[in-house]
């Protein structure tokens, strides 16, 4: 089976190939690390992560680089603003990197909990400012930049005489030139104003993070305290680590325009290669039919639901009961049915039996006896990453382990191991969950009952089953012995 992707650039799902056989180059935009991680958040690094296991459940090596964003991301997308870091560090009187150090723990802590495995390597913006400074006079050489009064900007007119510049969003210059237009605040400093800062100057001024910049312009030397330009740090990151040209950058819907044309536009400007050749971006999430705003009051983060006692391997389930390029309609009530759906899929991997350590991909059974299964699991995952048909499959599968045992048959162990390995595909771990010390117990409790039984004394044998019940252990008899399930 091929897998094939939605590929932003030609609005078509194109098969998958990447550019070394066997190996992927990936990059994914990352947390601009100022506030906790929202739902929203979550939904894009949950795909991106599901989408690394898969290539790797599929045999690929795979390079994940996803950034940290602590500099140059300003609250207006014109470049105008403040920094979101330095705004936030203000309101609540830290240093900005004091305040992205706590953030950044906080984050991994977020997405760990989550199963959102870490990236193989996490660069941090303000570690790259040299290699900014750099790529800005290959842009300046090749005569797509232009500097006033210390800030250099990207000149998109005379970058899209020679490269399709609005490619990826579908506008043409005219399109952005009417855009421009109706800014209520025109940036005196640009030709145009669709151009974009590469390096903004902030001498002079209370900017807390600024750094000393010295270009080459037309011969005349230019020296700049000052900032690089948010779109030029993902370029920067990607191809640093990925090389030139790499197969797949994903991002947010919003990323489409400016933040992705623009990476583009300095990539092909700086090098010649426009750095990925699968652009894939996500759709955004809506709280009980209404986009998510702070504002509206209708903003969950990811640490505030599970502080709500919510776990993550059910945020987790609901995440990817969605199509990545679908919006997702999120409520406390599903979250409730994702995590009733995570005890049912858990309560038949106990019942059925699992292996505690897989030896790896397809440990289990002989390799035409879940043919069935796989196949339809892959297919769902080829076609675009589709977890919430993927999702279908396994559950449908579930169901089917559950009347095999209604019916008095007992699955293979095997089939347990299946699900729990593709749903680990999909970043859920649907094996059985209590503490050693709460399984301790609950065995300890379950030898008296035996003890009590044998004996007939079915007064105590309930009362111990009901003292289990309380703390939230299901008690079944069966022909072959009783047994606990979490």
């Amino acid at each position: 089976m091929t897998l094939k992707l939605f590929n932003t650039l030609t609005r078509e799902k194109e098969e998958f190939k990447p550019l070394e056989e066997g190996k992927v180059t990936f990059y994914s935009c990352g947390q601009t690390i100022y506030d906790d991680l929202h739902i929203g958040n979550a939904k894009a690094y949950t795909a991106w992560d599901t989408l690394t296991r898969y290539l790797r459940w599929k045999g690929y090596t795979v390079r994940h680089v996803q950034n940290i964003t602590d500099v140059g991301h300003l609250t207006d997308d014109g470049d105008q603003g403040e920094d979101k870091v330095e705004k936030r560090a203000k309101e609540l009187g830290l240093e900005p990197m004091e305040l992205v150090e706590d953030q950044i723990e906080r984050y991994f802590e977020d997405t760990k909990a989550l199963n959102v495995k870490r990236q193989d390597i996490v660069p941090r913006a303000t570690g790259h400012i040299n290699e900014m400074i750099t790529y800005i006079q290959h842009i300046i050489n090749n005569g797509y930049a232009y500097e006033v009064d210390g800030n250099i900007y990207f000149d998109v007119e005379a970058f899209a005489e020679d490269y399709p510049y609005g490619e990826m969003a579908k506008k043409d210059i005219e399109q952005l030139k009417e855009e421009a237009r109706s800014r209520v605040e025109p940036d005196e400093n640009k030709k145009n104003q669709f151009d974009f800062a590469l390096w903004l100057n902030a001498e002079g001024t209370d900017h807390a993070m600024k750094w000393h910049a010295h270009f080459t312009i037309e011969g005349e030397e230019v020296y700049s305290t000052g900032y690089p330009g948010w779109h030029l740090e993902c370029s920067i990151m990607s191809q640093k680590y990925l090389g030139d040209e790499f197969d797949i950058h994903a991002g947010g819907k919003d990323h489409i325009f400016p933040h992705h044309p623009n990476e583009r536009a300095q990539a092909f400007a700086a090098t010649g290669k426009g750095q990925a050749r699968y652009w894939i971006h996500n759709e955004f999430i809506n709280i009980e039919g209404e986009k998510m705003s702070k504002s509206e009051g209708n903003f969950y983060t990811v640490r505030e639901l599970l502080e709500k006692g919510f776990s993550g391997d059910a945020i987790r389930l609901y995440l990817i009961s969605t199509h990545y390029r679908s919006e997702t309609d999120f409520s406390l009530e599903g979250l409730e049915k994702a995590e009733k759906e995570l005890k049912r899929v858990r309560r038949t991997v106990e019942k059925v039996g699992y292996m505690e350590e897989p030896e790896g991909k397809h440990s289990f059974g002989e390799p035409g006896e879940y043919e069935g299964l796989i196949g339809d699991f892959e297919e769902a995952m080829d076609d675009d990453l589709n977890t919430a048909k993927a999702k279908q499959v396994l559950m449908k599968a579930v169901n089917e382990a559950n009347s095999m045992l209604e019916d008095g048959d007992q699955p293979a162990v095997d089939y347990s191991n299946a699900l729990i390995e593709m749903f680990d595909v999909l970043g859920v771990d649907v094996r059985p969950q209590a503490s050693d010390s709460e399984s301790g117990m609950a065995d300890l409790l379950m030898e008296l009952r035996d003890e009590a039984r044998e004996q007939e004394d079915w007064d105590t044998s309930d009362m111990i089953r009901d003292r289990l019940e309380e703390l939230g252990f299901e008690v079944e008899d069966t022909d072959e012995g009783s047994r606990w399930l979490k």
